[in-house]
């Protein structure tokens, strides 16, 4: 007995948005409809696609087997109804992972582009710490990531966009003494900075830590642009990308301090998987990095980069 393409379609909809209820609501059906299918896709195939027993259901050894396989049959699929002149064009969803500085400064515009280019397209935008988008990604949650410092894979293509400049800043009512920021000098402040695994946290403890040093007093919260008004008070320091002082708005009162030892640059990248999808993925990645240059030819020459 031969499997149907509704079977097929209802098990790679499940397995890439993780849960049969998000699958059913993709494709307008009951999610008993779903649970049906993709029983039935097991039977035929002669073991099970699902591992049910965990908090969501995961692919099982013969899940991920045929799971690209699926994909590419459906990708085709679409591609022959594209071709189709009276064919109404396929639903499309594009899952965006993006780090928290990166939403704020680029994902506008970005997102602006997609919906000129594609307007039936529908987006589902995730913002997290680059190290859970990383996860995210492997877990088949999102399509593509932009992050910072991502980790290499095997079948994922990551593609460096720019890199990010990162600051030490204070508010100028801080009694502080110098424009130099050293370990030694910010180990007794307030240090405000996202929670872990955020690549700021651990940046921030690399940082102190050249000099055997561990700050006494983190302070973690998100989003970027409130670290920036915390630190702005006047009771502690913060270190962020340098453009994000802009973003948070021109009433900010910050002093930029100059660093001893240099912090090092993180890279910001885009991550997919290396499927059918990843045509698609890479002109993402390049609109985003044309919106990224666009916006640095308007801040000027001299402008440094940011995430």
């Amino acid at each position: 007995m031969r499997y149907t393409f509704g079977q097929a379609e209802a098990f790679y909809w499940v397995a890439r948005l993780g849960g049969f209820r998000a699958a059913a609501t993709h494709l307008n059906l009951s999610q008993p409809t779903v649970s049906l299918r993709v029983k039935e896709l097991e039977r035929i195939l002669g073991g099970e696609l699902f591992d049910r027993t965990l908090y969501r259901p995961v692919p099982t050894t013969l899940g991920s087997a045929i799971y690209a396989d699926v994909e590419r049959m459906l990708s085709h699929a679409e591609q022959v109804q594209r071709r189709s002149k009276d064919a109404e064009p396929m639903r499309s969803l594009l899952r965006i992972g993006a780090a928290d500085s990166f939403a704020a400064l680029i994902l506008p515009d970005l997102l602006a582009s997609l919906a000129t280019r594609r307007p039936s397209l529908q987006v589902d935008v995730t913002v997290d710490f680059s190290l859970r988008l990383e996860q995210l990604l492997l877990d088949r949650s999102i399509d593509i990531a932009f992050l910072s410092q991502p980790r290499v894979h095997e079948r994922i293509t990551i593609a460096p966009l720019w890199l990010i400049d990162l600051v030490w800043v204070v508010g100028k009512s801080l009694d502080f003494e110098g424009d130099i920021a050293t370990p030694g000098k910010l180990v007794d402040l307030p240090i405000f900075t996202n929670s872990p695994p955020s690549g700021l946290f651990t940046t921030i403890q690399m940082w102190f830590g050249t000099h055997g040093l561990k700050p006494n007093r983190l302070n973690t919260c998100n989003p970027l642009t409130v670290i920036a008004r915390l630190a702005n008070a006047g009771t502690g320091a913060a270190m962020l990308p340098r453009e994000m002082l802009r973003l948070s708005g021109h009433d900010l009162d910050l002093r930029v301090l100059e660093p001893e030892p240099a912090i090092p640059s993180h890279n910001l990248c885009a991550m997919w998987w290396d499927n059918e999808s990843a045509a698609e993925c890479a002109d993402l990645a390049e609109m985003a990095r044309q919106i990224f240059s666009a916006t640095s030819e308007t801040r000027g020459p001299g402008a440094a980069p940011f995430v």
